[in-house]
């Protein structure tokens, strides 16, 4: 989601607003950010100084070695979530839902949800 999040957007400026409050806590693999560093530079490379100043607010999380693989998943992306699962995040946030759709509604622990899904359910906890 760090490629999204440098481009901003209401829902990337609202989880960056919760963070700074210290509501939530970001946090993100090298994988996944030398992956959005590498497209931003490819696409939108005028994106790139707000990548860095975000990533001041992320913490990054080893990867596992050798990653159990996940039925469905790429290896790639289950690199990033079996990441997320060592870290204790509760929650994945990811826009991918070609390859994490069918995860989206499983009881998985993290839970896998879209910025604006994730959003959604953490302002019904708190009403």
């Amino acid at each position: 989601m760090l490629f999204p999040a440098a481009l901003g957007g209401e829902a990337f400026e609202l989880i960056w607003a919760l963070s700074e409050k210290g509501v939530l806590r970001l946090l993100t693999s090298p994988q996944a950010y030398l992956e959005a560093e590498r497209n931003l530079a490819l696409k939108r490379p005028e994106a790139l100084p707000r990548l860095a100043e975000r990533m001041r607010r992320v913490r990054f999380v080893p990867e596992p070695r050798d990653p159990a693989p996940i039925l469905g998943l790429p290896p790639a992306d289950a690199r990033l979530y079996r990441a997320a699962e060592a870290a204790g995040a509760t929650v994945f946030l990811t826009g991918d839902r070609r390859h994490f759709g069918p995860f989206m509604e499983r009881g998985l622990a993290p839970r896998v949800r879209t910025p604006r899904d994730f959003l959604l359910e953490l302002g019904r906890e708190e009403a």
